[in-house]
């Protein structure tokens, strides 16, 4: 009579290392694949068995990236055959767990399936971690024959070539997206620089080179100060947002930041502009909420929405509030008492148009740029730009982050 209790997997030396290999292949909850199931289908075949799998062995779990003969998608580490399995560089085989001390009390031998017999080939990556296995599974006690054992050994290294080959697939498909994305960025670039950049550029030329404009006279020098004034500031708004446009072409770097540090930081760099057109900026956050985000993404739409904020408001309100949702949701708000956005330019807002520039209360010009990135970024972030706005009453511009572990 047997009285051991069921042995559970133990923990290989290198599983630190063997799950970061297992993170970095991307594969873990993929979407089934052909090659796999029919690789598990010829398994099944070879072996004259009704369950086949292929497994990956997460750090509770293990779960099926292809299966023949079951319904469910991952059963607990802690019950896996494979999690023994992937110990060994050879075919792990069992062939009557009823009459093994490991298994005989295993809920996977109890109950169903009703494992009897298993064997499971591990599947090792290019770097030599053991990730998983291709196993096959009967409900009855079997033995394999030498050229089945051989087929497995095939079958199985067959599953960790798959692996690799879809991982550089993935990898080459990325890299092909950033290329079409940098020369995507690239004609935009230029095409902004042909006409945007040399738009103030001309203008002020063409009023420094006019008959009509005496350099000598202070009252024609006044008149031309404040629109070299815009124009210094169109174009420095708008270099600077191609400057971080570029930079948003390098890797994503998604980390927990405090939302309510990073929005006291940008109002702290508009108060002077709030003052000096009479506006109250209110940035009193309550909570600190950690959000998950790219920081210098948030930082400038941030930076754009408040600074819009500002342009169309004059002696109001201007206020960033951060809300908790219950889907454990971060919901950001700027919140003006502006002009307001005329509902023709808000349809077309709404339709995502490319550039839309409009002049805040005091003539600031704007290179529609903005915006523009600011939609971007936030698609990034798998979210999206909402606006309410009513003329002459004011507008809100809000987007939804997911909050840090632990909020």
């Amino acid at each position: 009579m047997k009285t051991k209790e069921m042995q559970k997997p133990k923990i290989p030396d290198n599983e630190n290392e063997r799950l970061k290999e297992l993170r970095r292949l991307n594969i873990l909850d993929s979407e089934q694949e052909k090659d796999f199931d029919e690789l598990v289908e010829l398994a099944s075949i070879i072996c004259g068995v009704p369950i086949s799998l292929v497994t990956l062995v997460d750090a509770d779990r293990q779960w099926f990236k292809s299966k023949k003969g079951v319904s469910v998608d991952s059963t607990h580490r802690d019950v896996s055959f494979c999690g023994h399995a992937i110990h060994g560089d050879d075919i792990f085989i069992i062939e009557n767990a009823v009459a093994d001390e490991r298994f005989y009390d295993n809920p996977l031998v109890v109950d169903d399936p009703s494992i009897r017999f298993y064997a499971g080939m591990p599947i090792k990556s290019e770097n030599g971690f053991n990730l998983g296995t291709l196993c096959v599974i009967d409900s009855e006690p079997k033995s394999l024959d030498e050229t089945q054992i051989r087929a497995l050994r095939i079958l199985g290294g067959q599953a960790s070539k798959l692996i690799e080959l879809r991982d550089k697939k993935l990898r080459l498909e990325s890299t092909n997206e950033k290329l079409q994305s940098l020369n995507e960025l690239n004609s935009q670039i230029t095409s902004i620089i042909s006409h945007d950049l040399k738009g103030p550029i001309k203008s002020m030329r063409a009023y420094l080179n006019s008959k009509y404009i005496d350099a000598n006279r202070p009252e024609d020098l006044a008149q031309l100060f404040p629109l070299v004034k815009n124009n210094l500031n169109s174009l420095d708004e708008l270099v600077e947002n191609l400057l971080e446009w570029s930079r948003s072409t390098n890797d994503v770097n998604f980390v927990e930041i405090n939302i309510k540090d990073v929005v006291l930081e940008i109002c702290s760099l508009f108060e002077g502009n709030a003052l000096d057109k009479d506006i109250e900026l209110k940035c009193g956050i309550g909570d600190d909420l950690k959000v998950v985000a790219d920081l210098s993404m948030i930082r400038f739409v941030l930076r754009n929405l408040i600074n819009n904020a500002i342009k169309f408001t004059e002696n109001g309100l201007v206020k960033v509030d951060i809300e908790e949702t219950d889907n454990k949701k971060a919901v950001i708000k700027v919140i003006d008492t502006g002009v307001g956005i005329p509902n023709d330019l808000l349809k077309r807002l709404k339709l995502k148009d490319k550039k839309i520039s409009t002049k805040g209360t005091r003539n600031e010009k704007g290179t529609g740029l903005g915006l523009q990135l600011v939609r971007e970024f936030l698609s990034i972030h798998k979210t999206d730009l909402n606006i309410e706005s009513e003329e002459n009453k004011g507008s809100t511009f809000s987007f939804v982050l997911p909050l840090a572990l632990g909020h």
